[in-house]
């Protein structure tokens, strides 16, 4: 009995120590420590985006002190934590260089359980201060198996080593000093911001008010170091700094080039500011070259940047495009103090020599080019920067002052100037006095002109305005003309029926006359209506014309539900005309034992196209069955007449044709096309 609970605590003692050596326990953490120093972390490069499309043949490897430090782009971490305590716990995964950071518990895969990192949308961050920390709520007993997917931009630094769990306290504290530590370059990028942004402000309005590129070209190297200002990240502790996170990789993109941008504003205001434009020739020809690199390279870069953004380049272009600048800007400072002439020039050569100064100290203390100079002596690069420019810019805004006063001076010495040629112009006033006569006697004449073209144009207008009201007036007539005819000719149908004793057909005929004669009286009120009122109506004439004809015919309306015939705008009774003239000339005299009359609605590459087909004996032999070789019916050429009219007053056009049909070189029908243009 005895061996037996040896043996069974000594197999759980193995599986403790198993179970140890795979899981985070929370016991394990103190403050902070590696992760893959407190519990098994196995790391796996692939570019998945969910745990459950991992091959299950990939292998997992273990992360130890040994494992190389970098990374791909794609980097799979897979942990197991447990809490062994009788309380929920909270610790922390710092994550270090990741750009894009997901967290998915075994238990809930479906969707990441945690997001993080800088790339990632701000309002997603679980830990508000710092993107790249991961918070874990374990609870008591609970066993999580982690999978966090890491993702980081192409050529950004990357260390798998670099991963750490803490403590919630830990974390907080971390938080306070970072803080701490950010808290004056919070504020003195806050002030530069204000600063800069109420000057560019201030210089704008000035331009606008004067009209110089001088304040033009200030204003624009303002708003150059104010937009790097905003590009400048840090730990997002105030909203201003928030603001670089809200897209970060633009602000990588942007960082470089508008420097090169802002610079080429500077110089350019330099020129412009000691007019070296118009008196030094050879100055001005370096500075426009000096100018158009920095212009071809800053774009050339943001370019680049925006298709591909590569970290490694950008990091040489820092270095180097320095290492380039700063020696041409002194070699062009000391050639402004020797040749110009103004005394504007030390107001430039002082900013320069603080733009210069502090650009040069911010590139000997930067962490991107430290070990080229000395090691971190504590001093920010760009605090240093940044007040390098606030001192060039307030230089520059006296020297501004200073050329608003000397123009002033110069201002007050031309009134004297001028007062003094008033005096001298006294001589000339009858001179004066009678060239202005005559400027005033040739203005006269020429607004007299004015007033005579415009008066001609009116009346040109007014006579236009009463040429359409009289085509309006036309058409009405026409309109009026027309309907009569039209219900003469149904009249007379009735009365047709009514002589040869069919009363139940007579009066199924009067019924849909009334329908009809509705629809045409209210038609007839309008100028235009659309196709589908059009379509309605010749329906119901269809129908009485085919109750009118003993042996009857056959009628189609062929209209595709892709045609919308409510936008189509037609005069009215446009097809009724053309649909009686089927009928009387084409489907009564002839002899086939079926009669029919289509009307067709469908596309073009124009419009519509309406098509009445009949397949009567054609207009051959009907104008020589009814003797009308020399005329067409009047309800035809009230159309013809109307459609001319509509063609003048409406952006939409209709073109008809009537075409003949044959089978076998034998008449067989004829077909009226109307090609409807709607307006462009």
């Amino acid at each position: 009995m005895r061996s037996r609970v040896i043996l069974l605590l000594l197999l759980n003692s193995l599986a403790a120590i198993a179970l140890g050596q795979d899981t985070l326990a929370w016991t394990s953490i103190k403050q902070y420590d590696y992760l893959w120093k407190l519990g098994r972390l196995y790391h796996l490069n692939h570019s998945a985006a969910h745990p459950n499309q991992i091959p299950v043949t990939e292998q997992w490897t273990l992360l130890n002190g040994q494992s190389p430090a970098d990374s791909t782009n794609y980097t799979w971490l897979k942990t197991t934590i447990k809490n062994d305590t009788d309380s929920t716990v909270y610790f922390d995964l710092d994550i270090w260089y990741a750009d894009s950071i997901s967290v998915w518990d075994k238990k809930n895969q479906v969707h990441p359980t945690i997001l993080g990192g800088p790339y990632v949308d701000l309002n997603r961050w679980p830990f508000y201060e710092d993107p790249n920390i991961i918070p874990i709520r374990c609870a008591p007993g609970q066993h999580m198996v982690l999978y966090i997917r890491l993702w980081s931009d192409e050529g950004r630094s990357r260390s798998l080593r670099d991963i750490y769990v803490q403590t919630r306290e830990e974390s907080l504290k971390e938080t306070i000093a970072n803080y701490r530590s950010s808290i004056g370059q919070i504020e003195f990028n806050g002030f530069f911001l204000g600063a800069v942004c109420f000057a560019m402000i201030f210089f704008v309005f000035i331009f606008l008010k004067v009209r110089e590129s001088l304040f033009l070209l200030y204003s624009l190297y303002l708003l150059g170091a104010a937009i790097y200002a905003l590009l400048v990240k840090t730990l997002p502790f105030s909203f201003i700094a928030r603001l670089a996170y809200l897209d970060y990789p633009i602000t990588y993109k942007l960082g470089e080039p508008i420097q090169y941008l802002f610079f080429a504003a500077y110089i350019a205001f330099g020129k412009a500011l000691l007019d070296i434009d118009q008196r030094y020739p050879a100055l001005n020809k370096a500075l426009k070259g000096f100018i158009f690199l920095l212009v071809i390279g800053g774009l050339s870069l943001l370019t680049y940047n925006l298709y591909h953004l590569d970290f490694l380049l950008q990091k040489k272009a820092f270095g180097i495009s320095r290492l380039i600048i700063l020696p041409l800007s002194i070699a062009g400072l000391i050639w402004i103090g020797i040749a110009v002439r103004s005394p504007l020039k030390w107001f430039l050569i002082v900013g320069s020599s603080f733009f210069i100064l502090g650009g040069l100290l911010a590139i000997m203390v930067d962490p991107k080019t430290r070990h080229l100079f000395f090691g971190d002596i504590g001093l920010n690069p760009i605090i240093l920067f940044k007040t390098g420019i606030l001192l060039e810019s307030l230089c520059f805004a006296l020297a501004l002052g200073y050329k608003i006063r000397l123009t002033q001076v110069a201002k007050e010495q031309a009134s004297k100037d001028y007062i003094d040629q008033l005096v001298l112009n006294r001589r000339m006033a009858a001179t004066e006095t009678e060239r202005l006569e005559k400027m005033v006697a040739e203005r006269t004449a020429e607004v007299i002109e004015k007033n005579r073209l415009i008066e001609i144009q009116k009346q040109k207008g007014l006579r236009s305005d009463l040429e359409k009201k009289l085509s309006e007036m036309e058409m009405k007539a026409l309109r009026s003309q027309m309907n009569p005819h039209f219900i003469f000719n149904s009249l007379n149908s009735i009365r047709y029926q009514i002589l040869t004793e069919n009363y139940e057909v007579a009066s199924n005929y009067l019924t849909r006359f009334s329908k009809l004669l509705r629809h045409i009286l209210q038609n007839s009120r309008e100028h235009i209506i659309n196709l589908d009122d059009e379509i309605e109506m010749n329906r119901l004439y269809l129908q009485l014309e085919s109750l009118r004809f003993s042996r009857g015919f056959e009628y189609l309306f062929d209209i595709p539900d892709d045609v919308d015939t409510t936008e189509i705008i037609v005069p009215p009774m446009l097809l009724q005309p053309y649909i009686e003239n089927a009928i009387k000339h084409g489907l009564v005299p002839s002899n086939k034992a079926q009669k029919k009359v289509e009307i067709r609605v469908s596309t073009c590459e124009t419009g519509y196209m309406i098509t009445i087909e009949d397949n009567g004996v054609g207009r051959q032999t009907s104008a020589t069955h009814s003797r009308m070789h020399d005329k067409q019916s009047l309800g035809m050429i009230i159309s013809d007449e109307r459609i001319a009219l509509f063609n003048d007053h409406f952006k939409s056009k209709i073109e008809v044709t009537v075409t003949d049909l044959y089978e076998d070189e034998l008449a067989s029908g004829t077909r009226i096309t109307f090609i409807y243009k709607p307006e462009l």
